[in-house]
């Protein structure tokens, strides 16, 4: 019986060394990582990684508790899990090609419970979260603009409102189209507005304030001054845009303007969580002021461009991953106005409906 006893204690004393080995020398946190292809660029997806709001949805019941830290390729941001727990989520990018590989690493704190740390060893509660926080990130990342922004040049204006005269119309996306449009607006708009006594005030402007069924809808015209209206058979009085905007100034044709100038831009704005990269439906209102013949063979080859910043979006975080540059001067010489005959004193323009 002695040595029945004694074997026993020799037991216990091995497994409480054993728990105590596990306690003290076991891993304190459960990890599992998961490695994706992303087929944007290396430095945009970074850019959207590192600037995740707190709050955000890194997987069901897992959610960013504090901002992210950047240090070199690797975004690391603290978690909070549903149950109370704590952990974080790194990101490490690498370029690939044209491309970059994001690895995905999913921890969580397991605290004294030596049961947790065990469980450690294969994934403990995060073993199968990591596929959903690798799945998540795989389609919020590839929903970006496949461009970058790396050399975009703008800078920040303080926009004034000023009455403005227009026609309304929507085309499609094709540099043709868009050329046919502006082209028109310039031949067709002033003789309509001589003849309700406005004077032409400006250089032509497109406002794109909504994509409808993937037509751009174009609000194109020419800031006015003179009496407004009563009533109007064809256009519509109203102001150009007012406050913040991102301001790039653009000479090229109407067929590189997407990839140089909007591509660029929707990929800051992504980058920064300032627009949903997913659609172009909620894109912020812009538009482009023209100084030269749009009329010519590939439209306008000097304009300025502008995204007007919704009122009360905070743009640090944009501002933070592309500093503005100083403002660009307009290259070429403004076209003079056209006036008509008769003016009388401007009166404030309201908005028609």
């Amino acid at each position: 019986m002695a040595a029945v006893g004694r074997t026993l204690l020799i037991v216990v004393v091995v497994v409480l060394g054993l728990g105590a080995a596990l306690y003290f020398l076991g891993p304190k946190t459960a990890s599992r990582s998961q490695t994706l292809d992303i087929e944007r660029p290396a430095a945009t997806v970074l850019a959207r990684l590192s600037s995740t709001p707190v709050g955000a949805t890194v997987v069901e019941g897992v959610t960013i508790a504090e901002a992210p830290t950047t240090e070199g390729d690797t975004v690391t941001a603290p978690v909070a899990f549903a149950d109370g727990g704590t952990g974080r989520v790194t990101y490490t990018v690498t370029a690939d090609g044209e491309g970059s590989n994001v690895n995905v690493k999913l921890e969580q704190d397991l605290g004294p419970n030596p049961m947790n740390r065990f469980a450690a060893l294969t994934g403990g509660e995060v073993a199968p979260l990591i596929a959903g926080a690798a799945s998540a990130a795989e389609a919020d990342l590839n929903a970006l603009p496949n461009a970058t922004f790396a050399g975009l040049q703008y800078n920040i204006v303080d926009l004034t409102a000023r009455p403005f005269f227009y026609v309304e119309n929507c085309s499609d996306t094709s540099p043709e189209s868009v050329s046919s449009i502006v082209g028109q607006a310039v031949v067709a708009i002033p003789p309509v507005m001589q003849a309700n006594r406005l004077s032409v005030n400006g250089e032509l402007m497109a406002v794109e304030p909504r994509v409808v069924s993937n037509q751009y809808c174009y609000q194109i015209g020419y800031p006015y001054s003179g009496r407004q209206p009563r009533a109007l058979l064809i256009g519509k009085t109203g102001e150009t845009p007012a406050g913040q905007a991102l301001r790039v100034v653009y000479t090229g044709t109407e067929a590189d303007v997407i990839h140089q100038v909007y591509d660029p831009l929707d990929a800051l704005l992504g980058a920064a969580h300032l627009d949903n990269p997913a659609t172009r439906e909620d894109d912020w209102v812009t538009y482009e002021v023209y100084h030269d013949d749009a009329t010519q063979a590939g439209g306008s080859r000097n304009r300025e461009i502008y995204y007007v910043v919704p009122q009360g979006t905070d743009i640090s975080a944009l501002t933070r991953i592309a500093p503005p540059s100083d403002a660009a001067a307009i290259p070429a010489e403004a076209p003079a106005t056209t006036e008509a005959p008769a003016t009388t004193t401007p009166a404030p323009a309201t908005t028609t409906p």
